[in-house]
């Protein structure tokens, strides 16, 4: 019965998602759950290429499963694929090797499904949602995390589907059985309880089942959450779209601050997958405690999150702009590939419209103008003030990110600053009543 009812929920799936006749992506494991899912495909006549990961975790057993695997999809005439991810060698500083092999296929997956062209299906079940609940629960986690394994789930532009989500895993078996296949992979390491996942699989699960009779209340709670979640999520989505200041993520319910915080992180770094909750606590806590001082909080590769009063910031180390002289009088135009732009001497007349410009005394600007970056320390006499600035504040007072400053030209006169495009000028060569005028333009390409 079993058999049949699998084929039919998964064909009304692929139609529900419009997945028919794609070409699909498969995670195959060689595990009861994902072979359970390769046979179903195969008898609706869907076509998908397997994809298995070699996690490089366990040696010679793993080298004989990519081997099953291989031998089992040539036989049924179905394109196979295996990518080494070497995850021990690709952990990140203080990532756990299951954070670690988890980030590694959500990039393989990134890659393989041409940035979200092909759709990625999963073999996950019911058993493992259940797990998922109660691992989560222990974590800390909320509705979101709780219910973290769904139908579909779009990871930047990623598109995941589990269609096997309402299906335990002795279904999936009798199911395989039926269809002739009497073997499978095997991962030892399961029976393992020293690992948190096994012991609730293994010890925590079937204790609670037999306490309660069955697992039907943690499976309607479940449900519970996962529309509780996706209710949230949307709100969240919403709310991503109107941050404009500190207030506005201050502001921010907190069932829908964390939420927001992932999305903003997700749209900010691009990640493939869903950011770590102690980034998202961090972030938490820096927008409930902030006093006005900027707070820096280093990420790996050298990136930083930064929170001001301009609200949350991305920050990414740059090269900046390397310093160059600029013979204005005989070179008009300076391009700043730095920048995507140039700087423009012309006459006041021939300003272009919407171009940011400012007008000089053309006889006290040197032959040679300097462009570089700012630096730490320097400092401008603001046009009509007869007192010094420095930049740093400029730039606070104008709410530039700090990821932007580096990426700014200055234009100096000797060591005179004399123009920040697009923020200030300084008093240095002020147009005088019959002298001669010269307009510098500075335009993005």
């Amino acid at each position: 019965m079993a058999k049949y009812n699998i084929l039919e929920q998964l064909a009304l799936f692929l139609q529900e998602y419009a997945l028919r006749g794609q070409e699909l992506l498969l995670g195959f494991s060689g595990g009861v759950d994902s072979t359970a899912l390769l046979l179903a495909l195969l008898a609706l006549g869907q076509q998908c290429r397997a994809v298995h990961f070699q996690h490089g975790l366990r040696g010679e057993d793993a080298l004989a499963d990519e081997q099953w695997c291989r031998e089992f999809c040539r036989q049924r005439g179905v394109a196979f694929q295996s990518l080494a991810l070497r995850v021990p060698e690709q952990r990140n500083a203080g990532e756990s090797i299951e954070a670690a092999a988890r980030r590694l296929r959500l990039e393989a997956w990134q890659e393989l499904s041409e940035s979200g062209r092909l759709p990625v299906l999963l073999a996950h079940h019911l058993d493992d949602c259940l797990e998922d609940l109660l691992l989560k629960l222990a974590r800390g986690s909320n509705a979101s995390g709780l219910s973290g394994l769904r139908e579909y789930r779009q990871m930047g532009t990623l598109r995941l589907y589990r269609p096997l989500l309402s299906w335990r895993k002795a279904e999936l078996e009798e199911y395989v059985r039926g269809c002739g296949v009497t073997e499978w992979c095997i991962d030892a390491s399961n029976r393992e309880n020293c690992y948190r996942r096994n012991a609730l699989r293994n010890i925590i699960l079937p204790q609670l089942r037999q306490t309660f009779a069955g697992d039907s209340g943690l499976q309607q709670a479940l449900l519970a959450l996962r529309q509780d979640a996706e209710y949230l999520e949307e709100r969240a989505a919403a709310a991503l779209q109107n941050i404009s200041s500190l207030e506005s993520w201050q502001r921010l319910h907190p069932a829908l601050l964390p939420r927001v915080l992932r999305l903003w992180l997700e749209r900010e770094f691009g990640q493939s997958g869903a950011p770590s909750g102690k980034l998202v606590r961090r972030l938490q806590e820096a927008l409930r405690n902030f006093q006005g001082k900027s707070v820096r909080l280093p990420l790996p590769g050298g990136e930083e999150i930064i929170l001001e009063r301009a609200g949350l910031q991305r920050w990414r180390p740059q090269p900046g702009i390397a310093e160059r002289t600029w013979d204005w009088q005989n070179q008009p135009r300076l391009d700043l590939p730095e920048c995507q732009a140039g700087l423009v001497v012309c006459a006041p007349d021939a300003i272009p419209p919407g171009a940011q410009a400012e007008l000089f005394d053309r006889n006290a600007l040197p032959a040679l103008l300097r462009v570089r970056s700012w630096q730490a320390g320097d400092s401008m006499q603001p046009f009509g003030a007869d007192f010094r600035r420095k930049l740093q504040d400029i730039f606070s007072d104008a709410r530039v990110p700090r990821s932007r400053r580096s990426a700014m030209p200055v234009v100096l006169a000797g060591e005179e600053i004399i123009w920040l495009p697009g923020l200030r000028r300084a008093e240095f060569a002020r147009v005088q009543p019959g002298g001669a005028i010269v307009a510098i333009s500075y335009q993005p390409w």
